[in-house]
């Protein structure tokens, strides 16, 4: 038979767990009856409007990781400072270097990868960093690197 203090650790464990998916029900539940209030007041401003036809719009959870604009930055530094053009893994490695993170840690490398491919093509959009190549052996430079390398190179 199990240990008491075992039994009394996972009890509590459950309790608070269970107190949890109460709290997050209720917030359900308040979140549901705004959303009818809201397809209410939608009806009566445009009565032939369909709300449900509306598509739910993805939450932002900002990283742990990094500040506002952090990650931007240090991506821009990383760009600023390289010789040539940098594959997103050099731009994560470079960023973590920076940062002061684990190189070493493959899954958390992968995840910086992936938070400055997001970063590089939202940059990318505004016109600060322009991409050559296709797929994740792309390279990335900052657009007036881009200019200057093209007239060298003529």
């Amino acid at each position: 038979m199990a240990e008491p203090h075992v039994i009394s650790a996972l009890r509590l464990k459950r309790a608070e767990i269970s107190g949890h998916i109460h709290d997050l029900e209720k917030r359900i539940a308040r979140q549901r009856a705004n959303l009818a209030n809201l397809d209410a007041t939608i009806k009566l401003f445009s009565p032939g409007a369909n709300p449900d036809a509306i598509p739910p719009r993805r939450a932002y959870r900002r990283t742990r990781y990094f500040a506002h604009n952090e990650l931007s930055r240090l991506t821009q530094d990383a760009l600023r400072t390289a010789s040539g053009p940098l594959a997103s893994a050099e731009i994560a490695a470079a960023v973590m270097q920076a940062n002061g993170m684990p190189a070493d840690d493959a899954a958390f490398k992968e995840l910086v990868v992936v938070r400055a491919l997001t970063v590089l093509r939202r940059l990318a959009k505004r016109g600060i960093v322009a991409k050559s190549g296709a797929s994740r052996n792309a390279q990335w430079a900052l657009v007036h690197q881009f200019a200057n390398m093209s007239v060298n190179n003529c």
